[in-house]
């Protein structure tokens, strides 16, 4: 009886993986009124396996988490190949953008 019950949760895990999210993954922007529209002041989006901003949009190359970050290696649109931070500091997202001086983004509602 024992095995048929083990059985049945190993079977249910199997059917509903969990699906782990980052802090990051999400809409952000420096102020509220930037979540619409798409300027490089927002909104950015973050999600499993992209990031955009403004026009462009890059997919996740090599990617390495350390303590409250996401560093990034984006294989973007307007071509070639850029560094991407992420990084939590409190609420807020403190974005690194190729060679963009930082951002700390909130974000949107």
């Amino acid at each position: 009886m024992k095995i048929c019950s083990a059985a049945a949760v190993l079977l249910a895990a199997l059917a509903c993986p969990a699906s782990a999210t980052e802090p990051q993954f999400g809409r952000w922007a420096i102020d509220s009124q930037h979540c619409s529209g798409w300027t490089k002041a927002g909104p950015l989006v973050v999600t499993a396996n992209s990031v955009s901003l403004a026009s462009e949009t890059c997919t996740f190359g090599k990617m390495y988490k350390a303590d409250r970050g996401l560093y990034i290696e984006g294989r973007c649109s307007g071509g070639g190949r850029h560094p991407i931070s992420l990084v939590m500091k409190g609420d807020r997202l403190v974005v690194k953008w190729a060679a963009e001086p930082p951002q700390e983004m909130r974000r949107c509602g």
